[in-house]
């Protein structure tokens, strides 16, 4: 019975018979032939059964289906070998070995040498009072001569030992009559052996051996107090016949192919059952010199006598060959191809086993599983895939060899990073693109690509002006204005946290400058002198605390800077006046709504803005567009964070919910006919495959029916012909007969021939008929299925429009779509919010977060790790190693840094590199590079082929904007060329 977990399963036991009950459906298990009454316990136990989780427990194979448990036990168990009993079976491989007969000579010395000779722990049937139980020997008693057992037999009493009571002597019954161990029986009908029977046996049998037996029930467990002593005429085998004997002599033993070749044991027989299979020594010496000489016949000392001998009476003479080499030289090359074969021996035994183990740890794999632990990598593709365990705890080397570094994989395509923007600001660079672009709408920005967003930022002129830098600040500032004049509840955007600010710098001068007169007066001196000094030095602390605040010049809250800017938030700034002043609000902005606290450079920034005291608007217009990049950067990343807490951005990501979650209502609705579609697709498949089975029968019946019609027609026609010969006859033998007219026959032919037209002409009409009617069922078939495309095509576009449609309201502003095998995260940010341009047109790849890397830095020191066959991938030393392998060198030198900065107490600020693809190609290339079988590469992959056709058209987008815009600037470049030439051309006379 096969096993689980080296357990048996009980079978479902089978339900009773009840009349009543004859139409109730029942489910029915072909191959262990149970029944269930429901379907759940019947499909649970198929689902089980048809799992590779069962193990064969004859041969011990694991692994298997149910089924296939059950077909390996039963091909094992057909066996010779498991026929006999296993101390029957090294008895008679004890007697088969060494002997050098024939196999026909050797089936029968073994069947003679047994059929009356039982070995001790044998499983026989021995025979009692008539019933037969199953027992096994435990002793072998000595023989008993004829004329005592005769005697004994005639007064039917059985032969026992002087140790035997007299109960035992008897069959066991209990006190009602009733047998005791009725389940050891196996034939329960009494059958009394006769008297000639007896008799016979006696005669073939001068001596009779007794055996003492152990009764035993079904499943070979002993049963109490119940030892007998039985004769060996009462005892008997199954399956002891030469057959048997024959099939189990080939299954387990060999003989080479030489004269007088020994019988031998097979090495895994042999090894089974703990059998000594050294040769004898004269045998042995046959052996070797069958292997010198490389002959197929024994030469043994007596036969070459004997065959010497002959050969002289015959007075025929054989030529000896001598062999050239010495006795030392053959027994050193004797001794190598000994140890040659047993060396490849056991080269195959640990190869197979290898091999075993390795099938045992891939087919346990459960995929997907994590990305730097699958097996791929760790597979030796030189040693035939061997699987090498990495983890810490298991693999010390800390910079080993990782055999199969690409896993089969193509090379990840090299990212480019050819952006003018330094990578610590890349980050602030995205993430102001991304806000700006997913709330154009409510803001009434127009929405521009990255690459315009970047040019615009390293515009240092202000004419012309940089529109793109001009209307994003003028829009963040119309939303600031629009709050204050709502007198906004926010304490940011109204002011009070600014206020706030300040109070809390007055309040620390004040108590700074108390501290420094309380010091000043308790160190004052006796001498009048230093009095005064001292009384000079309060005068001047309280002239500096008079002071609001301590002053930069042209800094933050400058006097400059309120004059200026004091009446910035009365106005919108309107893009028709193409935003006319916005500078001058933009430093009332920063006076009275930022702090230095949130730009921490607020001070040199403002004097930036402002040249001077008393300058002009035309002289502050000119200062923005040479401010540095990063300045840029924070200026619009503090409007950014104002405006994000206003109630537009919170009234429109509100409005953006309402409509995600319409379609998501509208999505549960598609994927409700899109299944609808399903079923129906499956319901006319398969309609279509029963008529088309169904036409194939007809076919098959139309010949077989026309077959027979040609056999009618020639029977017919033999009739008739037979007809003919008899007419003939009949009307030369009887001329009185009266004859027909010719004319009569005539008619009668011509009215067959109409009856025959007209049943032509009737069955034609019903083919005809019977054709249209097929005809107009397939024309409506085919146009009930091309409706149904056509709805799968509409169901199609509505997914697509719904996909895209929830990607516009999404609000998220930067979401990874995953994660690779490194932890590398991939963003893709166009398609959300309105947008009119095609975005950024590029796949974006940034550097792990440090959470990730401390993850990875995990890896080493792991101490539990729970036992899984395959293993484990190595720790830090694996991971930098797999990158360099891959072609990731400038990324492993990064990730190897910033681990090494993270193992310190205070690791600088995270700084991570931006990368990004912009080909079609590329992306296809990146597909093909990920592996699915792992957790992270396998979620990114799904979001990649859903979002490809998106990327691949942005990107597509980019590059027909990219072309057009430099064939732009060539011929703008050219009429400046022309017309300088132009100007500087003087005409000749």
């Amino acid at each position: 019975m096969p096993l689980l977990n080296r357990k048996r399963v009980p079978l479902t036991p089978n339900i009773p018979y009840d009349s009543k009950r004859k139409r109730k459906e029942v489910w029915y298990l072909r191959f262990t032939n149970e029944v269930f009454t429901s379907y759940e316990s019947y499909i649970n136990k198929l689902t089980l059964y048809h799992q590779p989780i069962w193990e064969c427990e004859a041969t011990g194979r694991q692994n298997l289906t149910y089924e296939q448990a059950l077909e390996s036990e039963k091909s094992e168990q057909d066996r010779a070998e498991y026929k006999f009993s296993q101390a029957l079976l090294i008895q008679i491989l004890n007697r088969i070995k060494f002997q050098t007969v024939r196999l026909d000579t050797l089936v029968n010395d073994i069947f003679q040498f047994f059929k009356n000779t039982f070995v001790v722990d044998e499983i026989i049937h021995c025979k009692l009072n008539g019933y037969n139980y199953l027992a096994r020997i435990i002793q072998i008693l000595p023989k008993q001569n004829q004329e005592y057992h005769q005697t004994g037999w005639n007064m039917k009493t059985e032969s026992i030992s002087n140790s035997e009571s007299e109960d035992d002597t008897t069959v066991p019954r209990q006190a009602n009559g009733r047998l005791r161990f009725p389940d050891a029986f196996l034939h329960p009908t009494p059958q009394s052996p006769s008297q000639s029977e007896n008799e016979s046996v006696v005669e073939n049998e001068p001596e009779i051996c007794q055996y003492k037996v152990q009764l035993i029930d079904e499943h070979h467990q002993p049963l109490e107090n119940c030892t007998r002593i039985v004769d060996a005429r009462d005892i008997k085998r199954d399956g002891f016949n030469k057959s048997n004997i024959q099939s189990f002599i080939r299954e387990c033993c060999y003989k080479d192919n030489y004269v007088n070749a020994p019988w031998l044991i097979r090495a895994n027989i042999a090894t089974k059952y703990d059998l000594d299979t050294r040769l004898p020594y004269e045998l042995q010496q046959a052996q070797d010199k069958v292997f010198e000489r490389g002959g197929s016949a024994a030469v043994t000392a007596a036969e070459a006598a004997a065959a010497a001998a002959a050969a002289a009476a015959a007075g025929k003479k054989r030529k000896m060959m001598v062999s050239t080499k010495t006795v030392d030289e053959r027994e050193a090359e004797k001794r190598a191809r000994k140890e040659e074969s047993l060396l490849q021996k056991a080269k195959l035994k640990q190869e197979r086993e290898r091999l075993r183990e390795e099938k045992k740890k891939q087919s346990g794999v459960k995929y997907p599983l994590e990305d730097l632990d699958l097996p791929i990598y760790r597979k030796d593709p030189n040693l035939n895939w061997v699987l090498v365990d990495m983890s810490p705890l298991n693999y010390k080397e800390k910079d080993g060899v990782i055999p199969y570094p690409s896993g089969g994989r193509t090379q990840r395509p090299l990212p480019h990073h050819d952006s003018a923007i330094p990578p610590e600001l890349f980050d602030s660079f995205l993430s102001i693109w991304a806000f700006l672009t997913v709330f154009a709408e409510p803001l009434k920005v127009s929405a521009y690509s990255v690459d315009e967003f970047e040019r615009a930022l390293f515009h240092n002129t202000h004419q012309p002006k940089a529109t793109v830098l001009v209307e994003y600040n003028a829009c963040l500032l119309n939303v600031i204005i629009n709050e204050r004049k709502e007198e906004t509840t926010n304490e940011l955007i109204n002011g009070e946290m600014m206020e706030t600010f300040v109070e809390s710098l007055e309040e620390s001068d004040e108590e700074e400058s108390e501290e420094e007169t309380e010091e000043g007066e308790a160190e004052s001196a006796s001498s009048s002198s230093e009095q005064k000094k001292q009384q000079q030095q309060g005068s001047k602390l309280k002239n500096e605390t008079s002071q609001a605040l301590p002053k930069v010049e042209r800094g933050w809250r400058d006097k400059e800077h309120l004059r200026i800017s004091q009446k910035w938030d009365l106005k919108e700034l309107r893009a028709n006046y193409d935003r006319r002043g916005w500078e001058t609000s933009l430093i009332g902005c920063l006076n009275d709504v930022a702090t230095p606290d949130y730009i921490p450079d607020l001070d040199n920034l403002l004097r930036h803005l402002v040249p001077r005291i008393g300058s002009t608007a035309a002289e502050r217009e000119k200062q923005y567009p040479t401010l540095s990049i990063k300045q840029k950067l924070d200026i619009m990343h503090f409007l950014m964070d104002v405006v994000n807490e206003s109630n537009v951005i919170k009234n429109y990501m509100e409005y953006c919910q309402e409509q995600l979650s319409e379609f998501r209502k509208q999505k549960v609705e598609l994927n409700k006919e899109s299944k609808l579609l399903v079923v129906r697709r499956i319901e006319m498949d398969k309609r279509d495959k029963a008529e088309k089975s169904e036409e194939t029968s007809d076919e098959e019946d139309d010949n077989s029916g026309s077959s027979h019609s040609d056999d009618d027609s020639d029977n017919e026609s033999h009739d008739n012909s037979d007809e003919d010969s008899d007419s003939s006859e009949s009307r030369i033998a009887n001329r009185e007969r009266r004859h027909l007219s010719r004319q009569e026959k005539l008619k009668e032919k011509q009215r067959e021939r109409e009856e025959m037209e007209t049943q032509r002409k009737k069955m034609y009409a019903e083919q005809r008929e019977v054709a249209k009617a097929k005809n107009q069922e397939q024309r409506l078939k085919a146009t009930e299925r091309r409706k149904l495309e056509e709805e799968e095509r509409a169901l199609k576009k509505k997914e697509e429009y719904l996909e895209k449609s929830m990607r516009r309201y999404m609000t998220l502003r930067i979401r990874p779509l995953g994660k690779d095998r490194f932890n590398n995260r991939y963003f893709y940010l166009d398609n959300v919010g309105v947008a009119n341009t095609y975005g950024s047109g590029r796949l974006y790849v940034n550097s792990p977060s440090d959470g990730d890397i401390l993850m990875m830095m995990e890896r080493d020191h792991v101490t539990q790790l729970p036992d899984q066959p395959w293993g484990y991938g190595g720790g830090r030393w694996f991971i930098h190693k797999l990158m360099r392998e891959q072609g990731l060198i400038e990324e492993s030198q990064w990730l190897e840094n910033r681990m090494n900065e993270l193992e310190t107490d205070h690791p600088s600020e995270y700084q991570g590199w931006w990368k990004y693809y912009s080909d079609p190609e590329e992306i296809q290339e990146l597909m093909s590079w990920l592996n699915p079988k792992g957790i992270r590469e396998h979620k990114l992959k799904n979001e990649l082929a859903k979002q490809e056709a998106n990327i691949i058209k942005s990107m597509k987008k980019r590059a027909h904007s990219l072309t057009k815009t430099e064939a732009i600037t060539k011929r703008a470049t050219r009429a400046k060329s022309s017309t300088y030439t132009d100007s500087n051309w003087t005409p000749k006379f």
